[in-house]
């Protein structure tokens, strides 16, 4: 009894003063393609007065490791890389465990995600890429793209396609007598636009993938088209035609102006203004934070394109006495852009640019982290607004978000929610979020939602109400 009892404290003792823990014990890839980056990052820390050591790590054979150190000094930290090098397509969910010198038990992480296409063995690269190091990107590929009428299959000469590509317009070209052109692009996501006079515009995110060589558009007729009489009917060119980027502008423009719903006006004085109208003499100096969802699910489809190009337009209409931040969440919350002024358009746009989706959902954490940053800059003057930006549910780990969001609505801070591509459910527990910041539920599912959206929403925000 007495051996007994001596093992049983020298194991509650480790217990006690064990040092070590995780960023995060749960690694979400999301769905990976051929040109996806297979790997993440996981910290470990030592939350102790001592030095702790990385004994070994035992890992799933598809699971390739790299160790930025295998000591991690008080208060420190020491990043774990994991990578996967996947041998079939579907879920997957496996486990690393990292056996610590602090610890009888190991600390575990899980690596989940869905892998929809497998790299090609040129590719490949089973070695973890080292810390530091960018990853080699793949040569871009010819792609051929092609506009065919739905139901003939016949192609569709003078088509107008535009890509987008990191929320930005890429290019756009007119397709010649086959109905196609041709474009070198790298594997990645694209959002295509495809409109053609007498069918309906058609809008899609698509991967392109290195061993992908063509696109086929199928539209639709548009049955209440009704075409001009009298105007002659354009020579069809035997080769397609690259167009501009203002060309791609316009064109957006177009489809935008047929298909866009605007947030429904519930100010009357502000239905009397141009909705381009944000003159100082109406509209209160803006003090914005966008709270931005980053997790893994945001990687799917065309959601990113979506979310950076709504943030896109809505930088061009801010003025120079308005100001600008965004906090990030996935695993944990982070400033990604402090307040900025909007005479600093160009370095806001770069920050947009750089959102890059990881890691699992902490909205919870990312709303408060917004109001510490819309404090820094409060004015009951202003127009002082949180708009969290995300795909889905974003309550985890944040039961008392209700609590903080209505605590500031008292200081009349405005609390905004905007679902990209959300499902019904997740719309309606967005808009009650919106309903407790005395806010409103955006939703942007395309390019018509995402043209101006934002906008309209800051405008209702910032309207200085008649007396």
């Amino acid at each position: 009894m007495k051996l007994f009892a001596i093992i049983s404290s020298l194991f509650i003792w480790n217990a006690l003063i064990a040092q070590s823990s995780l960023s995060s014990s749960t690694i979400d890839l999301g769905d990976l393609y051929a040109g996806s980056e297979r790997f993440a990052d996981v910290s470990i820390r030592n939350g102790g007065s001592a030095k702790i050591y990385v004994l070994r790590v035992e890992q799933h054979p598809e699971i390739v490791h790299k160790l930025s150190s295998d000591i991690i000094d008080p208060a420190g930290f020491v990043t774990i890389r994991l990578q996967l090098n996947p041998t079939k397509r579907g879920p997957f969910n496996l486990i690393c465990r990292i056996y610590m010198s602090d610890q009888q038990q190991p600390l575990t992480v899980q690596l989940t995600g869905n892998v929809k296409e497998l790299p090609q063995a040129t590719l490949l690269s089973t070695a973890c890429p080292d810390f530091g190091s960018t990853p080699p990107t793949n040569e871009p590929t010819d792609l051929t793209i092609i506009t065919v009428d739905k139901q003939t299959r016949e192609p569709l000469a003078i088509s107008k396609v535009v890509i987008i590509r990191n929320g930005e317009p890429a290019g756009a070209w007119m397709t010649g007598r086959k109905g196609n052109f041709h474009v070198a692009i790298p594997p990645g996501y694209f959002y295509f636009l495809a409109t053609h006079e007498g069918y309906l515009s058609k809008e899609a995110g698509v991967y392109v993938g290195a061993d992908i060589q063509e696109i086929t558009i199928p539209l639709s007729r548009d049955l209440q088209f009704t075409p001009e009489p009298d105007i002659p009917i354009a020579e069809v060119p035997d080769s397609s035609e690259t167009l501009t980027i203002d060309d791609a502008i316009a064109i957006i423009d177009e489809h935008v102006a047929v298909t866009q719903d605007t947030l429904p006006i519930i100010n009357a004085a502000l239905a009397d203004l141009s909705k381009d109208n944000f003159e100082t003499q109406y509209f209160k100096p803006v003090n914005v934070v966008f709270v931005v969802d980053v997790s893994s699910s945001m990687k799917q489809g065309e959601k990113m394109d979506l979310l950076k190009y709504s943030l896109n337009q809505l930088i061009d209409e801010l003025r120079p006495i308005d100001r600008m931040g965004i906090v990030t969440y996935s695993d944990n919350a982070h400033v990604f852009q402090a307040p900025t002024l909007c005479d600093q358009k160009d370095q806001i746009s770069k920050a947009v640019s750089e959102l890059k989706p990881y890691g699992m959902t902490a909205g919870g954490k990312g709303i408060k982290l917004g109001y510490k940053q819309i404090m820094m800059n409060y004015d009951p003057n202003k127009a002082n607004e949180i708009i969290i930006i995300t795909d889905g549910a974003f309550n985890k780990d944040s039961d008392d978000y209700q609590k903080v969001v209505r605590k500031y609505a008292k200081k009349g801070i405005i609390f905004s929610v905007v679902g990209i591509q959300a499902r019904e459910n997740d719309a309606k527990m967005m808009t009650e979020a919106a309903d407790f910041g005395q806010g409103r539920y955006v939703s942007i599912a395309q390019l018509s939602d995402a043209q101006d959206k934002l906008f309209q929403e800051i405008r209702l925000a910032s309207f200085n109400k008649p007396h």
